[in-house]
């Protein structure tokens, strides 16, 4: 069984330019285009880059406070409030929910 091509294919030379139709021009014809390395980034962009560099050298975990937690634990000092942590919990997932919403 032989499969040939039925759909026609339009060939080129076929398009006629309209009025009010821009056609586009190759990237070697760029003279018409202003040419600038220069870019200027907004002060609020400044600000956040600078926060960026804050947080960089800011360590994620807190030895200090972990070491005396394990201390805590250790000593038997240490207590779990479960309503402290219930409400954490139940307010982590409230926001969870709300911003998923939007």
């Amino acid at each position: 069984m032989k499969i040939d091509n039925s759909t026609k294919t339009i060939t080129g030379g076929l398009l006629r330019e309209e009025p009010g139709r821009s056609i586009r021009k190759s990237a070697d014809d760029s003279g018409s285009l202003p040419q600038s390395t220069h870019v200027q980034l907004s002060p609020l962009s400044a600000q956040l880059q600078s926060i960026q560099r804050g947080f960089a050298d800011t360590p994620v975990i807190d030895a200090t406070r972990v070491a005396e937690l394990k201390e805590a634990i250790s000593s038997g000092h240490f207590k779990v409030d479960a309503d402290k942590i219930a409400d954490r919990l139940l307010k982590t997932v409230q926001d969870l929910i709300a911003s998923h919403k939007r």
